[in-house]
């Protein structure tokens, strides 16, 4: 006589998954009809034919509707950084972050000739005058210092 095993753990239920595996979550109506104004979104519909083409047309009267468009204009808003700092670059008195944003902008503005490899003795595009003459390069005078090694060696350090 032999007996059936029993299983270690209860049968799982819908409700609970992981996060990969949340089915619960993947057919739930609320969720497919803010990925389906997402997707259209993405594929550079508007916002409000986004919205209007999963939900109907726009009740003004009925404050669900009213609240879904909300709910899509708030994504849209956050665009998905609910927790990150938003910089208000358009107001009329720009705050200490915005003007460091706005100067850091104009600053890293990078062109083709940036990314070259600079030649030897080349002068940055900068530093350049395109009505100047060009100056004749002034080389170093070569010091040899063989004759300081040759007296540290002899007497050492002074």
């Amino acid at each position: 006589m032999v007996e059936n095993i029993p299983a270690l753990q209860a049968a799982p239920t819908p409700f609970v998954g992981t996060p990969e595996n949340n089915t619960f979550e993947n057919e739930h109506p609320v969720t497919q009809q803010r990925r389906a104004v997402d997707a259209l979104r993405k594929q550079g519909m508007s916002p409000e034919d986004a919205h209007q083409q999963v939900y109907g047309e726009l009740d003004l009267s009925d404050t669900e509707a009213k609240r879904n468009m909300a709910s899509t204009f708030g994504r849209v808003q956050d665009d998905g950084n609910k927790k990150a700092v938003r910089i208000d670059m358009d107001s009329p008195f720009p705050s200490i972050m915005a003007q460091d944003n706005k100067l850091e902008i104009a600053l890293n503005q990078t062109s083709v000739n940036d990314l070259r490899t600079p030649q030897d003795k080349q002068i940055p595009d900068a530093l350049q005058d395109a009505n100047a003459e060009a100056e004749p390069v002034q080389q170093q005078e070569d010091i040899d210092y063989n004759w300081d090694v040759a007296y540290l060696q002899k007497y050492g350090r002074a």
